[in-house]
């Protein structure tokens, strides 16, 4: 078994660090009561405090979420010292990969901070918000309130600010054009500050603006186990690498009605085997409006026109509209 491998606990081991754990909590908790009894309710918040933290880092999910309820609890607690302890609660459901909760806590500071929270409050929330909006997959919103907070990013418990600007570039590389591309991103004087740190992000993105395909294309393979070792991109690390590829041919097929396959390849550093694979898998999944001449070895764009592209979208929109008002009938008629 794994026991007496090195990094591994024994059952000895483990029964002693379990009581160690509960040989501390009693006495924090012997504090929280000596500050009810002798002193005020500051005394008695930063003890009911020091117990929820000793949870997070010693004790499980459950035990530490329960531990900040109790801080919540307290009489007299101010919405700023409310706001921290959902935001605690929160980094512990992060953790803990409980992105429900997650979610849950920081809707409850959020509406708090709306009515009372100072700025620095509110701007650490909304790096809270975004990283959890990441984690689910909500990459769009996430993107919008990562570049928000860049500017004054000081979450360290979260994540390093170079992480935070990795997320701010992986994310919005997908969402805005090319203009802001520019000047949120390549030119944005807060990412350009680490941009030495962040060599293959940095390259990435410089290559899909200066339509270099084929070193967007090398960016990529070197990003991947970037975003393999990340625990917010983890997840997602297949998701992105697609969505990164459908921009990249997006953008080059864009510039043209036709081209063929062959120079399309070279442009990307790739056989034309491959692309075609590629292509096809896009364009059958609707990803790019384009199609394939295999024999004649071209690609063809068809990009549909703006006027019947919002037409067909009316319609479709409105005949779920006349189908969800057709069901409501019979359920009335019932």
């Amino acid at each position: 078994g794994w026991e007496g491998k090195a990094g591994c606990l024994s059952d000895a081991d483990l029964a002693a660090m379990e009581s160690r754990h509960k040989t501390k909590m009693e006495e924090l908790e012997k504090k929280v009561d000596e500050a009810k009894e002798n002193a005020g309710d500051m005394e008695v918040l930063d003890a009911r405090f020091d117990v929820a933290r000793f949870a997070a880092k010693s004790l499980s999910k459950d035990e530490a979420l329960d531990a900040y309820e109790k801080v919540l609890a307290l009489p007299k607690l101010s919405s700023g010292k409310k706001i921290d302890c959902l935001m605690e609660g929160a980094r512990v459901a992060l953790f803990h990969g409980d992105n429900k909760k997650t979610a849950e806590l920081i809707e409850k500071a959020a509406k708090l901070a709306e009515d009372g929270g100072d700025w620095d409050r509110r701007n650490r929330l909304k790096v809270y918000s975004s990283l959890s909006k990441l984690l689910v997959r909500d990459v769009k919103d996430a993107a919008s309130l990562l570049i928000d907070c860049i500017a004054t990013f000081s979450c360290t418990e979260l994540c390093s600010y170079t992480e935070f600007v990795v997320y701010t570039i992986v994310s919005n590389i997908l969402y805005i054009p090319r203009t802001e591309l520019k000047s949120k991103i390549i030119d944005g004087p807060e990412i350009l500050s680490v941009a030495n740190e962040i060599p293959v992000v940095a390259r990435l993105v410089n290559a899909l603006y200066d339509c270099d395909y084929k070193g967007y294309l090398q960016a990529m393979v070197e990003l991947q186990p970037i975003l393999v070792a990340d625990r917010y991109l983890q997840p997602h690390s297949g998701y992105i690498m697609r969505e990164l590829h459908v921009l990249g041919y997006k953008q080059f097929l864009d510039s043209y009605k036709s081209v063929t396959l062959e120079s399309m390849a070279a442009s990307f550093g790739v056989g034309t085997e491959y692309l075609d694979l590629q292509l096809s898998r896009f364009i059958a999944a609707g990803r790019l409006t384009a199609k394939i001449d295999k024999f004649g070895g071209v690609v063809e764009t068809n990009r549909p026109d703006l006027k019947n592209a919002q037409y067909k979208d009316m319609i479709q929109k409105g005949d779920l509209l006349l189908n969800r008002i057709q069901k409501l009938a019979r359920v009335v008629d019932l």
